[in-house]
């Protein structure tokens, strides 16, 4: 029988190993229909992916100026900040305002700040003033703009607008305000 089995291999090799190879593609093929549904969601997830990195890829250019663009704003507010403990220069934004606008500042006053509620260490502080403003409407007025709009970022805590005196054409606004500093 061995004989018989030897004689048939050597007479028909390339059947014997086709039939084999045969055999084998078919297993793949039946492994690989099995797992069709797998494959397809791992395939369309690649491709979601390729196709997002190919959307980076050509968006490029606009984030590099978009953070270009961050970065110079950054510096810009961080030049603009208050430091607490120069007090002159703090107090020379609010007069060079009073210059630009004709208005008069009485009352300046720079409020001491207490530390953060939870004791953290922060990059940034509020430093609060009080202050009151006094002129005609429009030089009140654009004292105001001035201040909402200028380099500095103020939020404004509370205000009170009032008449100067009775008859007069002038009116006095007084401020709460907070700026933003370093800690």
């Amino acid at each position: 029988m061995k004989a018989q089995a030897a004689t048939f291999l050597r007479r028909n090799l390339f059947a014997v190993i086709f039939a084999c190879l045969g055999l084998a593609c078919l297993g793949a093929g039946a492994w690989f229909w099995r797992n069709l549904g797998v494959l397809e969601e791992s395939l369309h997830i690649h491709t979601l992916q390729g196709e997002a990195e190919r959307d980076t890829i050509a968006s490029s250019p606009l984030l590099r100026e978009a953070l270009t663009q961050a970065h110079a704003t950054v510096t810009r507010i961080e030049r603009n900040l208050v430091v607490e403990s120069n007090l002159a220069d703090n107090l020379l934004y609010f007069y060079t305002l009073e210059q630009q606008t004709q208005a008069r500042v009485r009352g300046l006053n720079q409020l001491t700040t207490s530390g953060s509620e939870d004791g953290a260490r922060t990059q940034y502080k509020l430093v609060p003033y009080t202050l009151e403003v006094g002129g005609t409407y429009a030089q009140v007025m654009n004292f105001l703009q001035s201040l909402e709009s200028g380099p500095r970022l103020v939020k404004i805590r509370s205000f009170s607008f009032r008449r100067a005196a009775a008859g007069s054409a002038d009116v006095i606004l007084q401020l709460d305000i907070s700026l933003l500093g370093k800690s």
